[in-house]
């Protein structure tokens, strides 16, 4: 396995591409979403609530099976279908030049989503490199009572406290 570097990236205006209409791709449009990445979704059908965000304008939604055009402005694509070949001809299709995620194929990709908590300003990520993903969300359920909602103000706080500190250095 080729060992991954643990990475916050900033998707905030970035075309991301998710390929499929199912249940997997709606949680990966979700976690694009709460990036403010610019989501395209691409697939025949979409299941009711991915329609949902399309009609409400947070992401568009391309009604097509899977072509090579649909990359060209890329800088994310997850493949999330439920065929396998297509999602490793989407892997194929962007080469090396995009960050690609292959839900059920993780190999063929350069990136893959942790599972995650997060509390305000407190993002906590788990990865079992592919070999367990609901051990992975076990742990991160785990968390949950250890990083309760009161995570959230203790950052908040202590962020403005240092923001305060580095002003008062100016």
């Amino acid at each position: 396995m080729t060992p991954f570097c643990p990475l916050m990236v900033d998707l905030q205006g970035k075309p991301a591409v998710v390929v499929g209409g199912g249940r997997v791709a709606l949680r990966k449009v979700e976690t694009l979403l709460e990036a403010k990445a610019q989501v395209t979704i691409v697939s025949p059908t979409l299941q009711p609530e991915l329609l949902q965000l399309v009609e409400a304008g947070d992401a568009v939604w391309r009604r097509q099976p899977f072509s090579v055009d649909v990359l060209e402005e890329a800088w994310m694509v997850v493949a999330a279908t439920d065929d396998a070949a297509v999602n490793a001809q989407v892997a194929s299709a962007a080469g090396k030049r995009l960050l690609v995620n292959v839900v059920d194929q993780p190999e063929l990709g350069n990136c893959h989503f942790p599972a995650l908590l997060r509390r305000g300003r407190l993002t906590l990520a788990v990865s079992t490199g592919g070999a367990s993903p609901r051990l992975a969300q076990q742990i991160r359920d785990g968390w949950k009572e250890q990083f309760d909602d009161t995570w959230t103000e203790r950052l908040e706080r202590l962020y403005q406290e240092r923001r305060k500190r580095r002003a008062s250095r100016r």
